[in-house]
């Protein structure tokens, strides 16, 4: 019974954690390097094209896996409209802050992917027969990890077109 609780509480905690110091930070531009954006895009596909051929989803999980996808770049589409850029005058660098609106978004997929979950009676980490992920684990990673995929593409792509609009020393208008 206690390996539950801390089982449950650990990985709160250390959300809590990372949200008190990204919170924290808020108010400080940080700079803004467009030649990185497509790292993570690229190696999150990468991850997700090695599942799927190392485990194929079912017909259910493709389509989890879609709607995940179309999920995820609605929310990263809004997460990179809510960035704040703007120039540095003196060094005309890109700067960038995020808006505590975008962190509550991220906040917010957590808490709903935990009620689902819950609500669901599913959990990536359940196993059926013989120590095997269930069916319904399996459909729900599926769609987290199109979900993860879908965000973080849109939210780079809507950071790269809003970057290109600046113009020199002049900050970017919502």
């Amino acid at each position: 019974m206690e390996r539950d609780w801390v089982s449950t509480l650990l990985p709160l905690a250390i959300i809590a954690i990372v949200f008190a110091l990204r919170f924290r930070n808020l108010s400080k531009p940080r700079p803004f390097k467009t030649g990185r954006l497509w790292i993570a895009p690229v190696l999150l596909a990468g991850l997700v094209s090695f599942m799927v051929v190392t485990m194929p989803p079912s017909p259910s999980g493709w389509a989890a896996l879609a709607f995940g996808v179309v999920i995820g770049a609605a929310l990263g589409w809004k997460r990179g409209h809510l960035m704040h850029f703007e120039r540095d005058p003196a060094s005309g660098d890109l700067l960038i802050r995020q808006s505590p609106a975008a962190l509550l978004v991220v906040l917010g997929v957590l808490a709903a992917k935990r009620l689902l979950s819950a609500g669901m009676g599913l959990d990536p980490g359940q196993t059926g027969a013989g120590g095997a992920l269930s069916g319904g684990a399996l459909i729900l990673t599926d769609g987290l990890l199109g979900f993860a995929l879908g965000m973080v593409t849109a939210m780079r792509w809507i950071l790269w077109q809003r970057a290109k609009a600046v113009p020199p020393h002049q900050e970017l208008k919502d």
